[in-house]
């Protein structure tokens, strides 16, 4: 039989304790471990960002091994809690909902199951990311499609859309909402943001956060004086120069109204403090984290007598994706948990799933290959890996047969990890799932060609501001990279939040089974302290990794060749073509590029590597 060891270990854990069944068949069962306790008030929040298509959950980690189906429940009986208590509970979502999981990209079209499986639940307050803009067909179905699914609760406070109908330059969706919770009667204004970004489709329109917020509607909402709540969402950092600009424009107004943000793009757990009465919260990546929020203190519409001054509270917690968290916080349990609603989302995914045929395996992995788990260089690197087997393997056009190529490729074009055991189409997507293709320019002088690459890895103020961190992440490293600024090896304690790379591996259970085990994971170090995971884990740690890596395809078994097709992703060509100019080079890439093997992605060449390369009889 083969199975990835991530399996194993969950069997062996079958007698020991009470399972924990996850909703989709092949998920592993999650694994018992130390939590901490929510802090419940007034208002409530559930929030999950950065998504992209994990709505079956991590079917090789047990510690996110919980589906959408799973969050509809959960979110259902925490409502129910909440309002049992006279409090309310809002669900948010930030954006970033497309683009890296088979569920998503690999259907034609793209994300025409994952739309229905999203809408079964209940969100409160949502809006856009730059994902959703990269392309014209995607921001169209944002418009026709998720915008009406949450009618009334998408935000869209600096974006706009040219309608494919009437040609007209409309908001994607409304610029804000006021609204006054069921229980409390608190009274919020929301805003929807995107932070400053540039390379959407020319479709769309990305109005800067720092031009919007001086716009007359904003400046009338914030003069409101019935409001007990200000809520920003955003795909935006909650450590970001636009949500600084945010804060600053309704605190010159309202100096003293709490203001909650919510944000995402980093991939990261992270929190912020801006003053006493507001705070930030973002809630990781990949369905891993649902982030959970919570404020009292709060004045409300309900109140009879109105305190002449109040401080409130907030709270946060990180809750680890996975049913036994679930049944924690819920305090039920296998038999009482699930609602209807989210046994049939469930099913739906389940059956989406199959009708993708995203369990067929293509070959199997002899071993882990990490992003940023393991250094790089190693033998263990994804990186190391692509650059020195998948890239010189596959990587060549049929009408350049001969020439020798260096070809570029951002490390931000690999999404995910790959585990040991069965490469399935899922796995396809979820390491790689951009449509980018790739483009060359001819006869480079090799020296030329790495000098681009040193350049691109090691002189990152060429190509970008510095200052703004935003605009770093619309270029070449992962976008989890992008908080730190040491090039130094670092842990998932560092300061701005952490980034799990690693499956859980097996707990040691103590003799007498008396205390869930630690396992490795989450541990996460915020603007309030150490104690945000619900889980409590042990470290990891987390390797820097170059902003590209590079390859050389050589026809022969020869010294360096006088010169290469330096070929590249065409997603990264700007950055490209800038670097270019600082190594010498007068190339107009806009006459001199072409294309590189026609109609073939990364994804393509990864795909076809493994099943020439990887059989399952050797693991």
């Amino acid at each position: 039989m083969i199975y990835d060891r991530s399996y194993s270990y969950v069997l062996s854990f079958f007698a020991l304790v009470t399972p924990i069944l996850a909703r989709q068949p092949s998920a592993p069962e999650a694994i018992p471990a130390p939590l901490r306790d929510l802090k419940w008030g007034q208002l409530n929040f559930l929030h999950t960002t950065d998504t992209h298509g994990w709505l079956a959950g991590h079917l090789q980690e047990p510690s996110y091994s919980a589906d959408w189906g799973d969050y509809v429940s959960f979110a259902t009986r925490m409502r129910e809690k909440a309002e049992a208590q006279g409090q309310d509970l809002l669900v948010i979502d930030t954006g970033d909902r497309v683009e890296g999981n088979g569920l998503y990209d690999s259907s034609e079209p793209k994300g025409v199951y994952i739309s229905e499986i999203l809408r079964q639940q209940h969100i409160d307050l949502l809006s856009a990311g730059n994902h959703e803009l990269y392309k014209q067909n995607t921001s169209e179905a944002e418009l026709f499609t998720t915008v009406p699914n949450f009618r009334g609760n998408y935000l869209a406070s600096n974006i706009d859309i040219i309608h494919p109908l009437t040609k007209e330059t409309v908001p994607l969706a409304p610029r804000f909402k006021k609204f006054t919770t069921k229980k409390q009667g608190i009274r919020i204004i929301a805003f929807g943001f995107l932070f400053d970004f540039t390379k959407n489709y020319n479709n769309t329109i990305v109005h800067p956060v720092e031009e919007t917020i001086k716009e007359e509607w904003f400046q009338e909402a914030i003069r409101d004086k019935e409001v007990d709540l200000f809520l920003v969402v955003g795909h935006v950092p909650v450590h970001s120069k636009e949500y600084d600009a945010v804060f600053k424009e309704i605190r010159m107004v309202r100096w003293d109204t709490p203001i909650q943000f919510f944000g995402g793009h980093y991939h990261i757990r992270d929190f912020a403090r801006f003053d006493s009465k507001a705070f930030g919260l973002a809630s990781g990546r990949f369905m891993e984290t649902i982030g959970f929020m919570s404020i009292d203190g709060l004045t409300s519409s309900k109140q009879l007598v109105k305190p002449a001054s109040t401080t409130p509270s907030f709270h946060r917690r990180y809750i680890d994706n996975n049913l036994y968290s679930f049944y924690h916080h819920t305090g039920l349990d296998e038999e009482t948990f699930s609602t209807e609603e989210g046994r049939n989302v469930s099913r739906l995914i389940e059956e989406s799933r199959s009708t993708l045929r995203l369990d067929e395996v293509h070959g199997c992995a002899p071993r882990d290959l990490w992003m940023s788990r393991v250094k790089y260089p190693s033998e263990d690197s994804i990186y190391t890996w692509l650059e020195q087997q998948a890239l010189p393997n596959s990587l060549q056009d049929k009408s350049r047969t001969g020439k020798p190529a260096l070809a570029i490729v951002n490390t931000g074009a690999i999404r995910f990890d790959i585990f040991k055991g069965p490469f399935t189409q899922d796995s396809t997507f979820i390491v790689s799932p951009f449509t980018s293709g790739f483009r060359y320019i001819k006869d480079i002088p090799y020296g030329k060609a790495t000098l681009i690459v040193e350049i691109l890895n090691k002189q990152p103020q060429i190509l970008t501001d510095a200052d703004n961190r935003s605009a770093i992440t619309e270029g070449l490293a992962p976008p989890e990279q992008s908080v730190y600024s040491s090039d130094l090896i670092i842990t998932d304690s560092f300061a701005l939040g952490s980034t799990n790379y690693l499956r859980d591996q097996t707990p040691l259970l103590r003799n007498d089974h008396s205390e869930p085990s630690i396992i490795p994971g989450y541990t996460t170090t915020d603007d309030e302290g150490s104690d945000g995971d619900d889980t409590i884990h042990s470290p990891i740690s987390f390797y820097r990794v170059p902003k590209c890596i590079q390859a050389l395809i050589s026809p022969k078994e020869s010294a360096a060749p006088k010169t290469v097709d330096l070929v590249y992703i065409d997603f990264i060509e700007s950055h490209v073509a800038q670097a270019a100019k600082f190594a010498g080079l007068s190339i107009d890439f806009t006459q001199d590029s072409d294309v590189y093997m026609p109609a073939t992605t990364l994804t393509d060449l990864i795909l076809d590597w493994v099943k020439d390369n990887w059989s399952c009889k050797e693991v």
